[in-house]
């Protein structure tokens, strides 16, 4: 017997992003209305400045030219959630190098004022009530759908764009303190962290070449990895000195759930004391610390489901699970 050809799987990513929860005695119907009316007021209205993005240092820009907006409902009818699919037109435009070629050999070349779309950028809203009255909160949490086509970051700057920009919503803000209180009664199942630094080396410099040598710079980058650590030898990690190192990155991974811990040299300073305070002139790091929380799931979209890829049932049907699952672990 022959082997049957394995259909193609391929892993759709969908990032969660949550907003800042606030109180609030608004309905499903509230939320979903203001959402759609701004949307439509920056999609409609030609003279809204349009939002932009630059890396730094490069000339491409990014911009959020439209967002259209589809509302659909998770759950039976009486218990039904209503939530915002959104479609969201890009382009790329400042393009110094590049150019298209067609079938026929025609070519035409980018020019500065080339644009560069994309018309099919999809992320679901799901408006997310915390709490009963009086003491009710709400959110939104963001669900990114980055298809078969889309690089990973694009997609992600695209929503992140939508959420701060377009509407002004903030993202959720957490510190260091609100990570490990949370994970600290726990085994980690993978802790991983991550150091980099760059410092001056000319010690392997031949003496012939000294002389000519403005600037020689070593780059440091050592990783570890940890499964099952007891969160008080993770914590104790995190208390180590960082003497050769500007960055470390440590991340607690459990399931779907990553936790991220930030730690960025950004300035030295010279301390001197003197009449009899001591201490005379010695350099001092100082350090900037940042913690972020994501939630990262996926599906599987097979080969011969291709041709759903973009159909908005489809999406919301596959995003639905994730939305249950991510609201079952959600703590932040």
């Amino acid at each position: 017997m022959k082997n049957e050809k394995k259909t193609k799987e391929y892993k759709i990513k969908v990032p969660v992003y949550a907003t800042e929860k606030i109180s609030s005695n608004l309905t499903y119907e509230d939320s979903i209305s203001r959402l759609e009316t701004v949307l439509k007021v920056y999609s409609e209205n030609i003279n809204f400045p349009r939002v932009a993005f630059r890396r730094n240092n490069k000339t491409q820009q990014k911009v959020i030219q439209k967002i259209e907006t589809f509302r659909k409902q998770i759950g039976e009818d009486a218990e039904s959630i209503p939530l915002l699919l959104l479609k969201v037109t890009t382009y790329n435009t400042n393009l110094l190098d590049g150019y298209t070629e067609e079938p026929d050999g025609s070519i035409k070349v980018f020019g500065t004022r080339t644009k560069v779309g994309s018309e099919k950028n999809y992320m679901v809203f799901y408006p997310n009530f915390v709490g009963i009255v009086p003491n009710l909160q709400v959110n939104w949490l963001v669900f990114t759908y980055i298809d078969t086509n889309k690089i990973d970051s694009e997609m992600t700057n695209t929503a992140k764009l939508v959420i701060s920009s377009v509407l002004s919503l903030k993202h959720v803000q957490i510190t260091r303190e609100d990570i490990l209180s949370k994970i600290k009664s726990k085994k980690v199942p993978l802790f991983q962290i991550r150091y980099t630094g760059i410092e001056k080396d000319i010690n392997d410099i031949k003496d012939q070449y000294k002389q000519y040598l403005i600037e020689s710079k070593l780059k440091k980058d050592k990783s570890e990895t940890f499964k099952d650590i007891p969160f008080e030898l993770a914590q104790e990690l995190l208390s180590e000195e960082m003497n050769e190192y500007q960055i470390r990155e440590a991340k607690f991974i459990y399931g779907n759930s990553e936790y991220k811990l930030i730690k960025k040299l950004s300035k030295t300073i010279s301390e001197e004391y003197n009449e009899f305070d001591v201490l005379v002139a010695e350099s001092k790091n100082i350090f900037e610390e940042a913690a972020e929380h994501t939630f990262n799931d996926h599906f599987v979209l097979f080969e011969d489901e291709m041709d759903k890829m973009y159909d908005h049932d489809y999406i919301v049907d596959k995003i639905t699970p994730i939305i249950t699952n991510y609201i079952i672990s959600y703590d932040v």
